[in-house]
């Protein structure tokens, strides 16, 4: 899959997701754009390896080679952390 196709499938599933009114999705999105102001690559990608630090597998190879857009690991540990600060009370930071 070609980067241009991968980023379209990306812009598809972000406009289906963003339909809902889920608080959790919302914050999701708004962590993936400041991520997006701030770094070129993911920033849980090593560049020196080419793993993904957050992924839990034995072979923890990035399959996007650093890019977040889409990336259905990152908004998994995205969505755990949030479920995490829900279930402590604390109010999840706005900004990465």
């Amino acid at each position: 899959m070609s980067y241009e196709e991968d980023l379209s499938e990306f812009e598809i599933e972000q406009k289906r997701r963003s339909i809902g009114n889920d608080p959790r999705q919302k914050w999701i999105n708004r962590i993936v754009a400041s991520i997006q102001r701030y770094y070129k690559k993911c920033p849980h990608y090593d560049f020196k390896t080419g793993t993904c630090l957050i992924m839990d597998s034995d072979n923890p190879k990035c399959p996007r080679e650093g890019r977040y857009e889409g990336c259905p690991i990152l908004e998994e540990f995205l969505g755990r952390k949030y479920d995490y600060y829900k279930s402590k009370g604390i109010n999840p930071p706005y900004d990465f």
